[in-house]
């Protein structure tokens, strides 16, 4: 068995670290605040989450609800996606909990079918069901009010809801949850830019209404050690100067660094005791693999939008992106054209940021892309 989880829920005995953003989680949760979690993609959020679930003092006590809402661009699909998840949370703990959700979803009854032979209901419910989402969004937090057990509903991607056509989504939302006794929100995302705006100014619904977590790298020692110990477990040998270059190499991003480590795990020989040459020698198959979803990935941006990234992949970390300096080594347009471009590769997460006083430092979100860009360009 592979201990290096790309995919899945990650079983307790396989997860790396977090014991201080867990802990902090249990304690602000059951101490009835809300959470704010950012992150840079791929850090780690989702499976903090499912893990922070799993704890002791949460499973078996709450009713526990995560739905990421990338994929939704209006209040009916988010509508659909909270409604679903609940629905898949409550279908396993029996007919009586169910029935308590479906007996408050006025508004969906009619779109649900029963199964004639077990009696549960289908969740059939399609997009074009929700005729009324403000007032179907109404009965849903009406669920969470008056639910059996306490619950946590964690919304991952929630930058998203700025998106959305209908107008007033955020104080919508924000009229349901400041009312809420029984049930705690976590509002994850990875969008700073965007949160930032969401949760820090004083003129939007959210504004400090939550307490806050940042989600960064986990400390190297703690990450070299957990990676020899895996393969010390499955009675494999590595190196501790190649576990140390895995980390190094993304600079402990933990997607990119399990990601590797799962792929070494699985390429090289198990009698092998492995180095800095299989690291790197599984690197270069990866990116070949990846090669063709690149390509096309750079097809779909403008000229400018492509040189700023491209610009913007060779420094690593780039700051000061429209200063002359930085536009006339990359040979880049203008600092007006440079400063859209990295508006829209922002947008679609596409390049991410890190911010110190008034200093934004860029880097691009996808570490793998990072790599090949600087191969290929």
């Amino acid at each position: 068995m592979n201990p290096f989880y790309i995919t899945g829920i990650i079983p307790p005995e396989h997860f790396c670290d977090r014991e201080i953003e867990t802990q902090w989680l249990v304690r602000t949760v059951t101490g009835e605040a809300d959470v704010l979690l950012t992150s840079p993609r791929r850090m780690g959020k989702t499976q903090l989450i499912r893990h922070f679930y799993n704890q002791p003092e949460i499973k078996g006590h709450y009713h526990t609800f995560y739905a990421d809402i990338y994929p939704t661009t209006s209040l009916h699909e988010f509508v659909l996606f909270l409604s679903k998840e609940i629905y898949s949370v409550l279908v396993p703990k029996g007919k009586a909990v169910l029935d308590r959700f479906l007996s408050v979803l006025h508004s969906l009854t009619g779109s649900f079918t029963y199964d004639p032979v077990s009696g549960v209901p289908s969740f059939d419910v399609k997009l074009g069901d929700i005729q009324a989402p403000e007032l179907t969004l109404g009965e849903i937090f009406d669920y969470l009010e008056k639910a059996d057990l306490p619950c946590i509903f964690a919304i991952d991607e929630f930058q998203q809801i700025a998106r959305y056509p209908e107008k007033n989504v955020e104080a919508l939302l924000r009229s349901h949850v400041q009312t809420m006794n029984n049930c705690r929100f976590i509002f994850a995302g990875s969008n700073r830019h965007i949160l930032e705006n969401m949760f820090h100014s004083a003129a939007k619904p959210f504004y400090n209404c939550t307490e806050q977590l940042y989600l960064d790298r986990i400390a190297r020692e703690k990450y070299v050690a957990f990676i020899i110990a895996k393969f010390r477990e499955a009675e494999r040998e590595i190196l501790s100067g190649a576990a140390q270059l895995a980390y190094n190499l993304f600079e402990g991003h933990t997607y990119y660094v399990h990601n590797l480590m799962h792929h070494v795990f699985s390429y090289v020989a198990p009698e092998k005791t492995v180095d800095e040459n299989d690291i790197l020698f599984v690197l270069d198959n990866l990116l070949e693999e990846k090669s063709h979803a690149f390509a096309g990935e750079m097809s779909h941006l403008n000229y400018q939008q492509k040189e700023t990234l491209i610009a913007i992949a060779k420094a690593g970390k780039a700051t000061g992106v429209t200063s002359v300096a930085f536009i006339k080594k990359n040979a880049l347009k203008s600092p007006s054209s440079v400063q859209y471009a990295i508006s829209t590769l922002l947008d679609n997460q596409i390049l991410t940021y890190e911010q110190e006083g008034r200093t934004k430092t860029y880097s691009l979100e996808d570490r793998f892309l990072e790599m090949w860009i600087r191969r290929t360009y």
